[in-house]
This record gives structure tokens, sequence and C-alpha cells, in this order.
């Protein structure tokens, strides 16, 4: 009696496999994410949620593929994801990037330091390091998704803990601040704590090494808590009414009469060397010249980017004098306060070249910001 083989049994798919694919489905958060905010009106909401959506796509695919597999299949991972979102964005409407190398630099420091942390989790758990990565990821991507949607429940310490805010301060700072000068203390401590876990995870299975990488991570948080980063942009739409806000101009249309810090100052120095080679500074009717020159004080004040945007009006007040002959100057800059709808202000999609944010959107914030600091520079 002939015998029939069995069939061999089905194998489970091996763990590291599972995890690869959790890895890749972590990015559909961010894209989901991006995809709603296609069609909302704001400046460039992209650019302004930026920070948190590429740190959480980085962290998601660096530290869950990193502990599936191996260190470099998590970083390249990383890396990839971080480009894909950012092109996604950029086609879905974002704006140019204003710091196209601080943005560069972010991502890779945040890459390295979310793969790190992964490639430990699959030295100390073997195939079960990717579900330790996923645990971490939710949590640090719940905490910031509470942070954005309700600012004032979470405890400062409590964000100045996470590596995932950290990479959100880096990235946001170069999407629309200083670029990433400005956080600084952000990518010391990325970098930091990603050289810590590596030596651990090499050092594996000693645990000694474990008491340096919490003292490195405790004071790196140390480090962001007394050197925070800038805080994170808010867009404002309101149209002011322009007479009360002459009489009282309150948080709009700020103007800074104090020193800037260094990272500022580089910035509005940046600011101030690329106008001479921006083609809408000279703009041959100087009445659009005014208005182009206005739109570098006003975007950003769209944008809420202090400490920057504070300390660009004294910039633009200088650029005006110097730009616009004295004897037009007043006219000029009456003129614009009392007819913001007069004019283009196309120049706002051009202001990248300069270090800045561009504007996109509805025109009427921006016009009603441009004509509020015409008519304060008129009055100076």
């Amino acid at each position: 009696m002939s015998r029939t083989p069995s069939s061999p049994a089905k194998l489970p798919v091996p763990l590291s496999r599972i995890g690869l694919a959790v890895a890749l489905a972590t990015i559909a958060l961010p894209v989901l994410a991006m995809l709603q905010l296609r069609g909302v009106a704001a400046p460039a909401p992209l650019a302004l949620l930026g920070g948190p959506l590429l740190a959480v796509g980085l962290m998601g695919m660096g530290m869950i593929a990193a502990a599936a597999g191996r260190l470099w299949i998590g970083l390249a991972l990383a890396l990839l994801s971080g480009l894909g979102l950012i092109q996604l964005a950029r086609a879905l409407g974002m704006p140019a990037l204003p710091h196209p190398f601080s943005t560069g630099l972010a991502v890779i420091i945040a890459s390295i330091s979310f793969a790190a942390r992964g490639f430990l989790f699959s030295r100390a758990l073997a195939a079960r390091g990717w579900l330790m990565a996923l645990f971490v990821v939710s949590g640090e991507a719940a905490i910031l998704i509470t942070s954005l949607t309700l600012p004032t429940v979470l405890p400062a310490w409590l964000l100045t803990l996470l590596p995932a805010q950290w990479a959100t301060t880096a990235i946001q700072t170069a999407l629309t601040g200083t670029g990433t000068r400005a956080a600084s203390s952000a990518l010391i401590a990325l970098g930091g704590t990603a050289a810590a876990t590596l030596l651990v995870a090499r050092l594996w299975p000693r645990r000694w090494p474990y008491a340096i990488m919490f003292s490195v991570w405790i004071g790196m948080s140390a480090l962001v808590w007394h050197h925070p980063g800038p805080p994170p942009p808010r867009a404002d739409l309101a149209v002011h009414p322009l007479p009360a806000l002459l009489a009282r101009p309150g948080n709009v249309a700020p103007q800074s009469v104090t020193a800037p810090d260094a990272a500022t100052t580089s910035a509005v120095a940046r600011v101030q060397r690329q106008i001479e080679k921006w083609p809408a500074a000279a703009e041959a009717d100087l009445m659009q010249r005014a208005r182009n020159l206005l739109l570098i004080a006003a975007v950003p004040d769209l944008y809420d980017s202090e400490p920057l945007q504070s300390h660009l009006p004294g910039l633009v007040a200088a650029e005006l004098k110097v730009r616009i002959p004295a004897a037009n100057r007043a006219a000029i800059l009456i003129a614009i306060a009392l007819h913001p709808e007069q004019g283009s202000v196309s120049a706002r999609e051009d202001l990248p070249a300069l270090g800045l944010p561009a504007n996109l959107g509805d025109e009427a914030p921006v016009r009603n910001r441009m004509a509020i600091y015409a008519a304060q520079m008129a009055a100076q």
C-alpha cells in the first residue's frame, strides 16, 4: 500500500519579517496626516506640522526596522522615509525648504539616533526587539500628538525627556525658523544619546554600560531643558483692523527692542546677505519693491516664528531706507497701508531664497500684515 507523503508543515513567518512589515506600516501615519492636511486653509500647514510628522516617520521606520533587522537597514529605511515624506509634502503643496542643509542634517542625526535605539533592542531582546521598539514608538508618538492637539495638558519636563521631541524641534526649526543652529541643543542630545546607545549595544551582554546610557540621556535632557529650541510655529490667519492695531499692536506685527541671541543674529544676517541677490528687492517699480520688502516681516509674523519674526521688522525698515528714496518712502508706505489689496504679493513664494518660509493660499492675511508694518514704518 503506497503511502502519500505528508505535506511539510507551514512554518510561521519569522518575527524579523513581521517587524520589518510593521516598520513599513508605521509610515502610513504621517502619510495619511499629510493627505488630510492637503486642503487645510493655512499659509503652509505641511510646513507648520512638518517637524512632528517627519519625526514620527523617522522614529517608526528607523527604530522598528533596526530592531527587526540590522542597524544599517533601520538607518537606510529611516533616511529613505525622510526623503520620501519631504517629497510627498512638496508634491502636496508644501513650499520649498528654506534651509535644505539644516533639514538634511536634522533628518540624518535623528535617523541615526532612532536606528541606534532599535539596534540595542535587537541585541537585548533578539527576535522580540521589534515589539519593544513598537511600544516605544507608540508611546512617544502618542505624547507628540497630545502635545500638538492639547498643548497645555502635558508638563514641559516630559517633552524635554523625549528624543522624538528633540527631533521635532530640530526639523521644525529648519522648516520654518532660523535653521538648526537655534536647535543645536536638540541635535547634540540626539547625537549624544545615539553614541551612548551604540556603545551599550556593542558591549552587550554586559549590563554596566546601561548606567552610562541613562546618565547621558539625563544629561542631554538637562541640556535641552536649559537651552530649549524655538517654540513651535502656529499660523495666525486673522485679519486685524488696522487703526486699532496701530494704537495697541499687542502680539500682532511685533518689533523687538532687545538684542537677538546668537542664532537669531546669524539668521538675520543671512537674510540681509541674501536680500542683496534677491530680484524682488530690486524691482523697478518702487511701490512694488516696498511691498516685496514688507513681506519679509509679514510672512514670518503669520507663522509666529519667534524669536526670528520680531527681529525682521528692524531689518526691513533699514532696507526700506536704503532701497526707497527718502522723498518717496513715507508716501509709498502710507499708500500700501491704505490700500493693501493693490499690487502683487507673489514674492511671498520666493522667500525660501532668503532662508525664510514661503507663504501660500489666501492673500488676505499676508496683505493685512503687510499693511500693518507699512503703517508702523511710515510713522517711524
